[in-house]
């Protein structure tokens, strides 16, 4: 019992890191290069930059929207 609560454990953090993924984020007011985390575990959503260069997360079916260009890998949208 003990050995697989400790696998249990182990796991844990592998099975979780499915739930998000990492982006840039940047604005022109007051975010510079920033790494965002973005839970992605009740919506799924990717990186985004737009023709502006801003950069973040967003919803993957706001991804269609026009000048908008959405990536679904971790820091994709450098």
């Amino acid at each position: 019992m003990k050995i697989f609560l400790l696998l249990l454990l182990l796991l844990l953090p592998v099975c979780s890191a499915a739930d998000s993924i990492r982006c840039h984020g940047e604005d022109h007011l007051m975010v510079r290069d920033m790494i965002l985390t973005c839970d992605t575990s009740r919506q799924r959503q990717a990186c985004y930059t737009r023709e502006n260069g801003e950069k973040g997360c967003i919803a993957e079916e706001n991804c269609s929207r026009p000048g908008t260009r959405c990536c679904a890998t971790d820091l994709c949208n450098n």
